[in-house]
């Protein structure tokens, strides 16, 4: 029986990362005959081609689907979308597609993994500017500390997660969820798994100093655990 797994792909405006992203994913997946992939995409109200690449590869590869958002949600509603389309009996793996993490290190890790166990991506070195390397490190910090150490430094959203805790997933109906925490907080199983997280080569990052994202993403942490 073919192991099976749901890869989501937040995203908005990546028209330039968008085909060798596809492309990187379905080759690391040919690998391994004993996988069964899907590589849901929700468009998070893009306003380039981004959109149309991907109807265009889904042409060819069954495998991916697409789900476009009327509105720009964010990054949050985008992610519980996701979670209410997918299977519940999937493994499922977060990951952005800008290229920075590994795209690789899914089919080469899903095909190690133990029953009922998180893999968490864990960036041993960062290429980030300064500013963003600086309020990362002290955030974890904070994080780690309030959550009484569930939150793992240098990880994010980037792991895979069993299929038991998709099934909790699934049922969260908290309005704006810290979902690093979330993920850690449900697995009972976890495995750590180093890399290092590279430059974006094309498009422009989302994240900035003038950014509301990483100022909504750390308070909403900190008011979580209250």
């Amino acid at each position: 029986m073919k192991k099976k797994i749901s890869i989501i792909a937040t995203f908005r405006n990546e028209e330039k990362n968008i085909n060798e992203f596809i492309s990187r994913i379905h080759r690391s997946f040919m690998k391994f005959k004993n996988i069964e992939y899907e590589l849901l995409f929700i468009d998070d109200f893009s306003n380039d081609y981004s959109n149309n690449l991907i109807k265009k590869a889904r042409v060819k590869n069954k495998k991916i689907k697409l789900i476009t958002l009327k509105k720009r949600y964010g990054h949050n509603a985008s992610l519980q979308t996701a979670f209410d389309i997918i299977n519940k009996k999937n493994h499922a793996v977060i990951i952005d597609c800008d290229l920075q993490d590994r795209p690789e290190l899914i089919a080469q890790s899903f095909s190690r993994i133990k029953k009922n166990q998180t893999i968490h991506f864990v960036r041993k070195k960062r290429n980030d500017q300064f500013f963003q390397k600086f309020y990362t490190k002290i955030a974890y910090m904070i994080l780690h500390y309030i959550s009484g150490g569930k939150i793992i430094s240098n990880s994010n959203y980037f792991k895979i997660i069993p299929p038991f805790v998709v099934k909790k997933i699934k049922k969260n109906t908290e309005i704006d969820p810290f979902w690093h925490y979330l993920f850690t907080k449900y697995s009972i199983k976890n495995k750590i798994i180093y890399y290092e997280r590279k430059k974006r080569i094309y498009g422009s990052s989302k994240f900035n100093l003038f950014s509301l994202n990483p100022w909504l993403t750390f308070f909403t942490a900190a008011n979580y655990f209250k």
